[in-house]
C-alpha cells in the first residue's frame, strides 16, 4: 500500500513537491547528509523528507497566520 494514503498527514505530505526546497537546495542537503552520518541507520532518507516537508508546511502557515494577524 502506498504511504501516502495511510492517514491525513501522509495525504497532505503525498501531495506536495518536495524536490525545489529538498533535493534542489544544497544547504538543506549537505544538513540532512550531516544528520544522516550523525545517526548512521536511524532514518530513510525518504522519511527526512517528508518531516522536512511537514516542518516547512508549518512554518508557511505560522507566516500566512502572522499575516493575516497583522492586516485584520
Amino acid at each position: 500500500m502506498n504511504p501516502y494514503h495511510k492517514n491525513p498527514t501522509m495525504e497532505l505530505l503525498g501531495h506536495q513537491c518536495a524536490i525545489e526546497p529538498f533535493w534542489y537546495n544544497d544547504e538543506v542537503k549537505k544538513e540532512i547528509e550531516e544528520i544522516s552520518e550523525g545517526r548512521p541507520f536511524s532514518f530513510t532518507l525518504e522519511v527526512a523528507r517528508d518531516i522536512f516537508m511537514l516542518g516547512y508546511i508549518h512554518g508557511k502557515r505560522a507566516e500566512r497566520a502572522r499575516r493575516k494577524k497583522r492586516t485584520t
